[in-house]
């Protein structure tokens, strides 16, 4: 339940936080406006980090224990935010930039006790701290880079950022290491949220008070993990967690190097522009990169307590089959193919077919929560608590829907959901008049009507994104963890069936046109059954 809520109260302070904040950007003039380097063509606000940093160092000061290392952690969270903000403000010199870097990196390393002591090729002693400092904190500052650099694509580095501390929480929770676990539960919530905002077409950037964090954090946990929680696992594992990033990174650097500019100089000759040269949509190069990203992970997993040598030969290996397949690529594509985004386009739609869909998933999903509500034999205080609060809140949404915007919807139907479907797998009574069969029947006839929505949908207010592509990726995970024995068995139908519901809600909100409607309605009834024993 921690690590649940940790992540939910992430997720919450972030999405809270971005709209305010967007319309202060606005004012404040704090935008991304167009370029030559820039892929949108439209003025952005950039100001989402902030809610990212906010949302990240909540969770960790009520959860996290007050040691050295996590102390040290939100000091350093505190001085990328400072130095991160202004340069989304006033765009500062490289130079301060760095200076903003090596301090926060500083505090981690020095404060923190945070080291990378164990070398690849060197054995198992430690090498000497004169050797390690100053390699941990290139390494620190060479991460938190990489990750900044490859924000180029509305839900890149978010994206990639997310697929990561999955990666890295799936290799702490094997040895038990849950306080690396808990942070990166905190860290995806903080992605979840503003991707909710970032998916293309972005309404916010997260600028480089996000996309630091982002790079910092992952590559802090990558060196907990292998340095501290597991010292089994190969040393050179960093470089599979954080992944293309400093592939990326280093790649354009030797170009620009070799054509003798500027490392830092910038133009757009990321893997994520190559992409786009190649004539892919943003859809398309988005998805590759997180593919891209996930085969990393996947030979990270699998080769964890494999000897040096084999690590690092696949290393160079993934790196150059990813890169070899681009210049295929090249070579293969022109301008303005685009054919994932044409054959979704082509996709035959009609109006009746969404109404009548519609209007089941509407009053199937709070029906289906109400009843499971209903059998419930015991409700916790803090989630009847809860409820009882999410309750009062929805009415007041409903009543003055005008006025209170402000306040997302789904931010009140999120948690309902989540509730109901973590305390119905729980009960005794629920699990045994449902079986399995008849649960993933209804499942499985949801997505259906679903599916019809959105082929169905002219005005595209709800589509397919690669932060689909992100949400499959993790609920496949959990049915992988499952079949090799390293999760409860009870756990799979959550995930899958919050995942489901999750984005049955968001299609049903998507195109609601009256505030009072069967779905509303139904969704506050079931608030009202959770925080029964309250009344």
């Amino acid at each position: 339940m921690l690590l649940f809520s940790a992540f939910l109260t992430a997720l919450v302070l972030t999405m809270v936080l971005i709209p305010p904040l967007m319309r202060v950007a606005v004012r404040l003039s704090v935008v991304d406006t167009p370029n030559e380097r820039k892929v949108h063509t439209g003025v952005i606000p950039r100001i989402g980090g902030i809610a990212m940093v906010v949302g990240a160092c909540i969770p960790v000061l009520l959860w996290l224990p007050h040691t050295a290392v996590f102390t040290a952690f939100l000091g350093a969270l505190l001085i990328l935010l400072i130095f991160g903000a202004w340069d989304d403000s006033k765009e500062i010199d490289y130079r301060l930039k760095f200076l903003g870097q090596f301090l926060a990196v500083g505090v981690m390393v020095f404060a923190g006790g945070l080291n990378i002591a164990v070398f690849p090729f060197t054995g198992l002693e430690p090498v000497p701290a004169y050797v390690s400092i100053p390699f941990t904190i290139i390494f620190l500052v060479g991460v938190t880079n990489a990750v900044n650099l490859s924000d180029g694509l509305d839900g890149l580095a978010a994206g990639v950022a997310l697929l990561s501390v999955g990666a890295i929480a799936l290799l702490a929770n094997l040895v038990s290491g849950q306080e690396v676990v808990l942070v990166c539960f905190i860290v995806a919530g903080t992605i979840f949220g503003f991707l909710r905002y970032n998916t293309y077409p972005a309404r916010i950037f997260m600028g480089d008070t996000g996309s630091q964090l982002l790079g910092f954090t992952v590559g802090v946990l990558s060196i907990m993990l292998t340095q501290q929680v597991n010292t089994a696992l190969n040393p050179l594992l960093p470089l599979f967690l954080v992944g293309l990033p400093i592939v990326d990174t280093l790649f354009v650097m030797t170009r620009r190097i070799n054509e003798g500019r500027s490392p830092f100089a910038a133009d757009k000759t990321h893997m994520h522009h190559r992409l786009l040269d190649l004539g892919m949509a943003h859809y398309e190069a988005v998805s590759v990169i997180y593919l891209s990203q996930l085969s990393f992970l996947v030979v990270a997993f699998l080769l964890r307590y494999q000897s040096d040598a084999v690590v690092f030969l696949a290393y160079l290996g993934l790196t150059g089959a990813i890169f070899g397949g681009l210049v295929l690529l090249k070579h293969r594509s022109g301008p303005g193919s685009g054919r994932l985004t044409q054959q979704i386009n082509r996709l035959d739609r009609s109006a009746k077919t969404r109404v009548w869909a519609l209007g089941a998933i509407s009053c199937g999903v709070p029906a289906y929560l109400l009843a499971g509500a209903l059998l419930l034999s015991e409700v916790p205080f803090d989630i009847s608590l809860t409820s009882l609060i999410l309750l009062l809140i929805l009415l007041v949404r409903l009543v003055w829907a005008q006025y209170l915007r402000i306040i997302p919807l789904r931010l009140l139907v999120f948690p309902s959901i989540a509730f109901t479907v973590y305390l119905a797998h729980r009960d005794p009574t629920i699990v045994a008049l449902l079986s399995p069969a008849v649960s993933a029947g209804l499942f499985f006839l949801l997505m259906v009507l679903m599916l019809l929505v959105i082929r169905s949908t002219k005005d595209q207010t709800f589509q397919t994104t690669p932060t689909d592509l992100l949400v499959i990726a993790l609920a496949g995970g959990v049915g992988v963890l499952y079949q090799q024995g390293m999760i409860e068995a009870t756990l799979v139908p959550v995930v899958l069936g919050m995942v489901v519901l999750f984005y049955a809600a968001e299609l049903i909100m998507r195109h609601m046109q009256e505030t009072w409607n069967c779905f509303t309605l139904g969704m506050a009834a079931v608030l009202l059954v959770l925080s029964f024993r309250l009344l």
